[in-house]
């Protein structure tokens, strides 16, 4: 039974701003009618008005795009690095322990994004930035962690299907399960993915899965250390993270 309380004219603004929202491209309001179904008068005049209250943008005589103002309106939920300083002591800690530099990350919808990094005393280089961001279907060991939670047609989906990609985290999984952490060995080599070490640990809190704690390092340095160790040693920042952990 259909809820009496709706609103079909707003519903079809949540469309049209769902739609463009979830396209790369911009798009028409001719193609906004045929895949919505709205006519084309009421698509009109509601494109009109979510441009007038800033929420789409037109550019050039035909297209749409979504607009800073909706942006300001999902402000309060909207990602924010400042949330995740308090962590910053125990990243700091552990990297001059270890002598590897350490990243934290989150899971973003179909992407996980860097939220707070550390690099041992003297160390000069960054491995990692906080808030840079990497597709979930690209298998490396955050990714080997995050997808670990998901069932076998969600990772298909989140892979997009590709089967060397399904295959590829298939063996990471069996390696995760069996460790407790993913490892992904860098190579120099210009054409090589990933050009650095990078040893990956679940930051959970009552079984749900927060948040993935990183080690990092160049090209043979993880590779050639007691990663089971390395493992242990980093306990103790887990078990903080997953305590900090907004």
């Amino acid at each position: 039974m259909a809820n009496p309380n709706r609103v079909p004219i707003l519903e079809k603004a949540i469309e049209i701003v769902e739609y463009i929202g979830a396209h790369p491209e911009r798009v028409t309001q001719s193609e906004l009618q045929r895949a919505l179904g709205i006519s084309q008068a009421s698509c009109y005049r509601i494109v009109a008005t979510l441009v007038e209250r800033n929420w789409l943008v037109k550019v050039g005589s035909r297209h749409y795009d979504i607009s800073g103002g909706l942006a300001a309106v999902a402000k309060k939920v909207a990602f924010r690095l400042e949330r995740y300083r308090k962590l910053q002591p125990v990243l700091n800690h552990l990297a001059n322990e270890l002598g590897f530099s350490v990243k934290l990350s989150i899971r973003d919808g179909e992407e996980f994004v860097n939220v707070c990094a550390a690099k041992p005393a003297g160390e000069a280089i960054v491995f990692s930035e906080p808030g840079f961001r990497c597709p979930l279907s690209e298998v490396a060991s955050v990714s080997t962690v995050f997808l670990a939670e998901e069932s076998r047609e969600r990772q298909r989906e989140l892979l997009l299907g590709s089967a060397a990609e399904l295959e590829k985290l298939r063996v990471k999984l069996i390696e995760y399960r069996r460790d407790r952490f993913s490892f992904n060995a860098g190579s120099m080599a210009e054409n090589a993915p990933h050009h650095i070490d990078t040893l990956s640990l679940p930051v959970s809190r009552n079984g749900c899965l927060l948040g993935v704690l990183s080690l990092l390092g160049l090209p043979g340095a993880l590779a050639g250390s007691d990663r089971k160790l390395l493992a242990e040693r980093s306990s103790a920042a887990v078990e903080r993270c997953a305590e900090l952990l907004p």
